[in-house]
């Protein structure tokens, strides 16, 4: 089972394809707000019935809002922290959810959700309002399940995803020259070595077999 283990983890995307995912579904997400949700009608002040076309953004609000929101989530995914990935995951998974729901709240009462692109196109307050759905709603429901996918795999695979620090020992471990990586003379500093001395410079420990001052004896003959 332990190998099994490993094994999935392994088939799970890396951390570049799922901020890449993210992102992507959640742009898609904020672009369908720009399209006609609502055909509505409303009566202007001379009683005249008005076509007024309701975008995404003022049928729901919230999808761009939270589609903002989940953008700043994918691109924080990005950063190698450990813990980071248990705050995005969540972020996106109800980012996601949140858009859905506020898609189908106008699929459910599209004359509600134009009131207010209505009232500010005929300049009648409480006037009543007709309106049908296009296919965007329903449409915007896919980027929405996209971004709710990105954040449950953001919380199983996060933890498998490297580390910067692990780079950065494994990087300091090779270096040995302070003046191309200012860091690692601190590093050598830590273990009681001199940074400033180099390899040539190091002194040779004498052989213990060939103590120094001493000539090595003459052949026997």
């Amino acid at each position: 089972m332990s190998t099994q283990e490993p094994a999935a983890r392994r088939a799970l995307p890396g951390r570049r394809t799922t901020v890449l995912a993210g992102t992507a579904a959640s742009a898609l997400l904020a672009g369908t707000t720009r399209t006609t949700w609502i055909h509505a009608t409303a009566p202007d002040l001379t009683g005249t019935v008005q076509q007024v076309e309701v975008l995404g953004a003022e049928a729901a609000p919230a999808v761009l809002a939270l589609a903002l929101v989940a953008i700043a989530a994918s691109l924080a995914t990005a950063l190698p922290s450990a813990w980071l990935r248990f705050l995005t995951g969540p972020v996106l998974l109800l980012s996601g959810v949140g858009a859905g729901l506020a898609a189908l709240g106008v699929l459910r009462d599209p004359a509600a959700a134009a009131g207010a692109a209505a009232t500010t196109a005929t300049g009648v307050v409480g006037a009543a309002v007709a309106g049908a759905t296009t296919a965007w709603p329903l449409l915007t429901l896919v980027p929405a399940l996209g971004v709710l996918a990105v954040g449950v795999l953001v919380l199983l695979a996060g933890g498998g995803w490297p580390r910067r620090d692990r780079y950065r020992s494994a990087a300091v471990a090779v270096t040995a020259d302070p003046t191309e990586d200012p860091a690692a003379a601190w590093d050598a500093l830590t273990r009681g070595e001199d940074p400033s001395l180099g390899h040539a410079q190091q002194p040779t420990p004498p052989s213990p077999q060939e103590p120094p001052g001493t000539e090595p004896p003459p052949p026997a003959r």
